[in-house]
């Protein structure tokens, strides 16, 4: 077992799901010059279920463009990613996703966009009720802010409303994009743990991308570090920490020798990059799954 990973089976002895497995993964893009760039390229990668991991690297190594690959919005060039052993062709309610952007629709209020999951897979009013108090309870929201639209709320309180939006169908998987990236340094920190609340009762496999290395080892099971595009598995680090964790636990003296070996396999898979390569993968992503819809 992973070293503090939650035991296999879960809390209630069920066995777990919500596995990933990406195998020989590619993924490119169109260059508006012409040509293709190669995003991701042999990514080897296994995730458990209801496991936590980090995923580390240099911009444009393709860690948004993996999650994207994951949540089903990118077709691989070549390779397969599964859940539970079963290939991603597209879109899945099992597997949520939140930006670094909270991208709340404006002329929705905070109940409404956290709800709109659940319209779209024809819940009805009652029943949408019911489980917008769960969400609020689970993401820590105020209720007060529910009749509020987005431009009415603080950053940290939008990211809740995005969170609760993707938690709202109990997604097997959670992907997180740098959501917390936007906010001040004492926010953040609140964050992460609240985060490591939520799947201590949530029982989520959560993958998160992250630039910042102590969120990486406070928060994950594993850190991945993927090289410089095209992006594949360089380093495989297991975060021995004891659960739970709280800000103390980045005291250990463990917590020093990860972060030194993390920087260190950063420092190797930097790399050389084209002025093509220089651009962030969230960038590239964006556009073409922008371009797509």
């Amino acid at each position: 077992m992973t070293p503090g990973a939650r035991p296999a089976g879960g809390p209630g002895g069920a066995t777990e799901t919500g596995a990933i497995r990406a195998t020989g993964l590619a993924v490119d893009f169109p260059l508006r010059r012409g040509g293709r760039l190669l995003a991701l390229d042999q990514l080897n990668l296994e995730i458990a279920g209801g496991e936590i991991v980090a995923l580390i690297g240099p911009n444009g190594s393709g860690k948004s463009t993996l999650l994207r690959a994951i949540a089903g919005l990118l077709p691989p060039l070549r390779g397969t990613v599964e859940l539970d052993g079963v290939p991603i062709t597209g879109p899945d309610p099992r597997i949520g996703l939140v930006f670094q952007e909270p991208r709340l629709l404006p002329w929705r209020t905070a109940a409404e966009n956290i709800c709109y999951p659940l319209e779209l897979a024809g819940w009805d009013a009652e029943r949408r009720r019911r489980r917008l108090a769960e969400l609020l309870d689970l993401v820590r929201l105020d209720p007060s802010a529910v009749g509020s639209r987005p431009f009415e709320l603080s950053g940290g309180t939008s990211q809740r409303v995005a969170l609760a939006r993707a938690l709202a169908l109990q997604p097997e998987v959670l992907l997180l994009d740098e959501p917390f990236s936007q906010l001040d340094a004492l926010t953040r920190e609140r964050f992460d743990l609240e985060l490591l609340a939520l799947w201590e009762r949530s029982a989520t496999t959560t993958v998160l991308v992250t630039h910042n290395i102590a969120e990486a080892i406070l928060v994950a099971d594993r850190v991945i570090v993927l090289s410089a595009r095209p992006g594949r598995v360089v380093a495989d680090i297991p975060v021995d920490l004891p659960r739970p964790r709280t800000l103390a636990s980045l005291e250990d003296a463990f917590v020093t020798r990860a972060a030194r070996e993390i920087r260190a396999w950063l420092g190797e898979s930097s790399g050389e990059a084209s002025a093509e390569a220089a651009v962030p993968d969230a960038t590239v992503a964006d556009t073409t799954v922008a371009g797509a819809a």
